[in-house]
């Protein structure tokens, strides 16, 4: 096959409408391949554009971060692009999309050797959540990372998961309260480098505006021993806890909360694979996985069993 002429550029706020509308594009064709997105259901202009209305404020906070942002074009039209976003001791590659007719042609590694170059070190590693394919890893694994854990989208329909809800009876699930932002903040602050390895005061600053966060809170001490941020979208994640098994309470919560208030057809919220009491709490409940993928990292990451990523999954 001919050599695809690209050129390679650093993107812009201008951008960031363009190069959504493309990841929704390769996504939707991944979806398919895999079976993901039932036959039939097509991904319109106007389904592309809501989606960016809803999480046009979470990509314009990615895109205000220290990293990169890459776009790939032939002939002055995007066809790919990387964004990869800094936090102080971790780079995440958030985002490396490329156009379904213009796979399997390079494209992706040759954005990965503008937007990731090197390797990782001992003072900055790197991350990325990943789809399951062959080729995929097998390519992310020539950047420095490694699999850590699957990194699994569970879905339910709303009106099974309130059916049953309502008829468990045996659960000993603490309060939940809702905290204010600055006491969030500082919360996360306090639990989430022990689960993940890095701080990133920034992004929950950033949720703070955005999003409400759930609390269960030790009796004694009064400290959180389990936080989760929920948005007014029905947004689940992260959520973050000192023990395993501490996810469930908020986390359950959260999915009442968002079952009640907004009432979609369906529930959504990821889980690793290593989260055994949330993934064990979530099947009695009739979750299934809906999109698998997996957490790749230079570096071990010391609790993903108590930790649940982002919804939408643009970081970890």
């Amino acid at each position: 096959m001919a050599a695809v002429e690209l050129t390679f550029r650093d993107g812009t706020a201008s951008d960031l409408e363009t190069t959504f509308a493309l990841s929704e594009q390769a996504m939707y064709d991944s979806g398919t391949r895999q079976g993901i997105i039932p036959p039939g259901r097509e991904l319109t202009p106007q389904n592309i554009h809501a989606d960016w209305v809803r999480q046009r404020q979470v990509v314009e906070f990615i895109a205000a971060q220290p990293g990169r942002y890459v776009i790939a074009e032939e002939e002055g039209v995007p066809v790919a692009y990387a964004r990869v976003v800094r936090f102080p001791r971790m780079e995440e590659l958030t985002e490396l999309m490329v156009m379904p007719e213009q796979q399997g042609r390079g494209i992706g590694r040759r954005l990965l050797e503008v937007a990731w170059p090197g390797d990782p070190s001992a003072d900055l590693g790197r991350v990325v959540v990943a789809a399951g394919a062959q080729s995929d890893l097998s390519l992310y694994l020539e950047f420095g990372v490694m699999p850590v854990a699957g990194h699994w989208h569970m879905r339910q329909r709303t009106d099974v998961y309130l059916e049953r809800r309502a008829h468990e009876i045996e659960t000993t699930d603490p309060a939940v309260h809702l905290l204010k932002p600055d006491r969030a903040v500082a919360e996360w602050m306090r639990l989430e480098p022990q689960a993940i390895g890095h701080e990133r005061p920034a992004l929950h600053e950033f949720f703070a505006r955005d999003r409400n966060c759930l609390a269960a809170l030790d009796p004694q001490t009064g400290e959180a021993g389990a936080l989760c941020w929920v948005s007014s979208e029905g947004e689940i994640g992260p959520a973050v806890a000192l023990r395993p098994g501490g996810l469930v309470p908020v986390i359950i919560a959260a999915l009442d909360r968002v079952a009640m208030t907004q009432e979609p057809a369906h529930l959504s919220v990821f889980s690793t694979s290593l989260s055994w009491w949330l993934l064990r709490r979530l099947r009695t409940l009739g979750f299934r996985v809906f999109w698998p993928s997996w957490v790749l990292c230079s570096i071990p990451l010391p609790g993903l069993d108590r930790y649940v990523p982002t919804r939408p999954p643009h970081l970890l």
